[in-house]
């Protein structure tokens, strides 16, 4: 099949249909799992920001591996499929046993699961991303595609997390009954968003890429080859630097900081929604501008609330709910303006080269993302254990943690922003005709 100009609804609904189960695994496991590990599993932070820098650098090293090899395949079913196949069981396996860990799971137990669930994500999301990259020719609807993408993940959080507000509103369930409903969603609806990709949407044919030691080696060099690659990695580099702190130690902001036990999940909701209402007015600002105008918008509103944890009152349902419309006004815009670019990359690539390298280009680009998961992640857990601070301690000691919590959450998403304007404004899209 030839690449597209224009997806039907229907395709585009299968293409981000993995999008939404992906944001089922990656978000809520990112916010809940810290609380989860300590508090139910019996793991101290230290630990736990132990077991998710050994999971995401297995992440990293593994991304620009599967690039090539995705890239190198020629299979009668296509390039790309053969990988999702693959890394659907282990996703689902790995699934099923940090979802469902019961107390007392050992420290090496729940490493050892942990790389095989980022083992089986990798297969699939560097698959699907770089079948996603190269579907079309065309500039306008490449953002159409990643923006699809985006609003599938941001209709995922509220579906993820409705259960655990619900949970956490009504009975005050526990950390252990949110993360076993949201482990179920996962392990019911990948199966089914990778049925409908599969029957819905084409994949497109091209030659396969000759796999040698060094295509692999491009996957990890390209980021330092390519001046506008670069700039976009180093910029999505702080972006999840900053995505991944916020949500590592949201829960404890809002628990700890702001006095809001029973709401953690109440709130993500809140900012899914108002990210699905601000998301096509920036691809809009986007198509009548350019994406890196409309860039420059989202990292300055993204710099200018970021202050606002330091101000908001405790016990306040209100305020908070604000703060998360407000974040919601960014959220995920970034990341779809940011992927639609390097799609646009590839695509000029494509034309230098005469070569289909989606898959290099979406690892090395999950490479990026990857490691600043791992270290902002990773990093800010021991942060927080150097000091003294621990989930399972009883509230009034939390709280004593509620002004380093507060500058935490203002810190990561003002120096994210600023940089990232500045990285941005040192290079201009180049809007290419559908080829």
């Amino acid at each position: 099949m030839t690449r597209l100009t224009r997806l039907t609804w229907p395709q585009l609904f299968a293409l981000s249909a993995p999008a939404f189960v992906t944001a089922g695994f990656l978000v809520p496991l990112a916010v809940f799992i810290p609380s989860f590990l300590t508090e139910h599993v019996g793991l101290s932070l230290a630990a736990v920001g132990t077991v998710l820098l050994i999971g995401r650098l297995w992440d990293v090293f593994n991304d620009p591996i599967m690039g090539a090899l995705t890239d190198a395949t020629s299979t009668p079913i296509g390039r790309r499929r053969p990988w999702i196949l693959a890394g659907v069981p282990l996703a689902m396996l790995g699934t099923w046993q940090i979802y469902f860990a019961e107390t007392g799971m050992s420290f090496a137990a729940v490493t050892t699961w942990m790389v095989l669930l980022f083992a089986g994500w990798t297969m699939v999301i560097v698959a699907h991303g770089a079948w996603g990259a190269e579907i079309s020719s065309d500039y306008h609807e490449r953002s159409r595609v990643f923006g699809a993408k985006t609003i599938a993940v941001a209709i995922s959080l509220p579906v993820f997390v409705l259960g655990p507000a619900i949970l956490e509103r009504t009975s005050g369930a526990d950390v252990a009954q949110q993360m076993a409903l949201m482990g179920t969603i996962v392990l019911v609806g990948l199966p089914v968003a990778v049925g409908l990709l599969f029957w819905l949407t084409p994949e497109p044919s091209s030659k396969p890429m000759r796999l040698t030691w060094g295509s692999i080696a491009e996957s990890y060099l390209i980021i330092f080859r390519q001046r506008t690659f670069a700039l976009i990695s180093i910029a999505y580099l702080f972006v999840g630097a900053s995505e991944a702190i916020n949500t590592s130690t949201y829960l404890f902001l809002v628990r700890d900081a702001l006095a809001l036990p029973n709401w953690t999940a109440s709130f993500l909701v809140v900012q899914a929604l108002t990210c699905l209402i601000s998301l096509p007015i920036w691809l809009t600002v986007s198509h009548r501008t350019d994406k890196r105008v409309a860039l420059m918008g989202v990292f300055s509103l993204m710099a200018l609330l970021a202050p606002i944890p330091l101000f908001l009152p405790q016990g306040k349902v209100g305020a908070f709910a604000l703060y998360a419309c407000a974040k919601g006004l960014t959220w995920g815009a970034e990341y779809t303006l940011l992927r639609s670019i390097v799609a646009d990359l590839i695509d000029e690539d494509a034309g230098k080269s005469g070569a289909q390298r989606a898959g290099i280009f979406y690892a090395s680009f999950s490479l990026t993302f990857g490691i600043a998961q791992a270290l902002g992640s990773a990093g800010i857990l021991w942060l927080l254990a150097a000091y003294g601070f621990s989930p399972s301690a009883p509230a009034e000691d939390r709280a004593a943690y509620g002004d380093l919590l507060r500058w935490i959450a203002t810190s990561a998403p003002l120096i994210a922003g600023l940089v990232c304007i500045i990285l941005i404004g040192k290079f201009k899209v180049k809007r290419r005709p559908a080829a």
